[in-house]
């Protein structure tokens, strides 16, 4: 059973590896998601500039904001883990060399990768250009990063599911928002209190975006060879 397990990560390194070098070739997964995050927080940050907004009205509206930017940036590139395989006609050598589970987790790997260097970029420019203030720093980091892998883990089945529509953009995201809107909610709701000097004791948000993760990922395990198969 345990060779069997590092069969599977080892496939899935692999899927991971080459999505990796695909996209340093071409880089267009992670410019869409980057331009239009910098152009949104660009356009807030100076647009929110004109408004006198009251200070308790910032931790809620600042995580609203961060949290939107971040997952309209995310649904503008990570569909491209699967896409790129029908556009390219490689869909079928990917089937018969890898393992289907491998194959959703080097592209859950892959998805992640980008999740991060946007979160790496982003989240420290919407601090420093909003003024955000963070009174719980560690809640806010472990938000944000648990935050991100729900996003991973909730767009890499649905970006297989509609790798072979006609419209797969507008697709994408409407399948998806449903499935990450509860994921929202939490995010921003932790990362509010994150900037509040208020009591943070069993860090209940990011209990529940972790059992989001093992929901999404434990799903997406059970469903994805049914969706590569067809």
């Amino acid at each position: 059973m345990q060779t069997g397990f590092l069969t599977y990560l080892n496939e899935a390194k692999a899927v991971w590896l080459r999505d990796l070098r695909s996209e340093f070739r071409t880089r267009y997964a992670i410019n869409a998601i980057l331009m239009f995050a910098f152009t949104t927080l660009i356009a807030v940050s100076f647009s929110l500039g004109s408004f006198r907004i009251a200070e308790n009205d910032k931790p809620f509206l600042y995580a609203t904001l961060l949290w939107i930017i971040l997952v309209f940036s995310a649904l503008s590139g990570l569909s491209r883990s699967f896409v790129k395989e029908e556009e390219a006609r490689t869909i079928d050598i990917l089937k018969l060399s890898a393992n289907p589970i491998a194959v959703f987790l080097g592209k859950l790997f892959f998805n992640l990768t980008l999740l991060l260097t946007l979160e790496v970029l982003i989240v420290p420019a919407f601090v420093l250009f909003m003024g955000y203030h963070i009174q719980h720093p560690g809640y806010f980091v472990t938000m944000i990063i648990t935050g991100g892998l729900g996003l991973g883990a909730g767009t890499t089945i649905v970006a297989a599911m509609i790798a072979r529509a006609n419209v797969r953009g507008a697709l994408f995201s409407a399948l998806s928002f449903p499935l990450l809107f509860p994921l929202m909610i939490i995010a921003m709701k932790g990362c509010e209190k994150a900037a509040l000097a208020a009591e943070i004791a069993g860090w209940h948000e990011v209990k529940i975006a972790l059992a989001y993760i093992v929901i999404m990922v434990t799903v997406s395990v059970m469903l994805f060879p049914i969706v590569w198969e067809e």
